[in-house]
């Protein structure tokens, strides 16, 4: 017996590619990209790769440079 995760498979509808483009061009984080497509941070890496969209578009969560963080005495 083949077990299947819940959305494997599920083809991007346009309407979801047109969506994806534009919260990426938006500088949208792609967690909120996939809460909002209902599809996980997987498959919307994946998709994004497919359409050539640059991930350096897609916003990502500064990291903190702990240089540049104050120290209290």
């Amino acid at each position: 017996m083949i077990l299947r995760k819940k959305n494997a498979r599920h083809p991007w509808e346009p309407e979801e590619e047109k969506q994806l483009r534009e919260m990426a061009e938006a500088g949208k984080t792609i967690t909120i990209i996939s809460l909002k497509l209902k599809r996980t941070v997987t498959a919307v890496r994946g998709r994004l790769g497919i359409l050539k969209v640059s991930l350096h578009k897609v916003g990502r969560r500064p990291k903190e440079n702990p240089s540049s963080v104050s120290r209290r005495p």
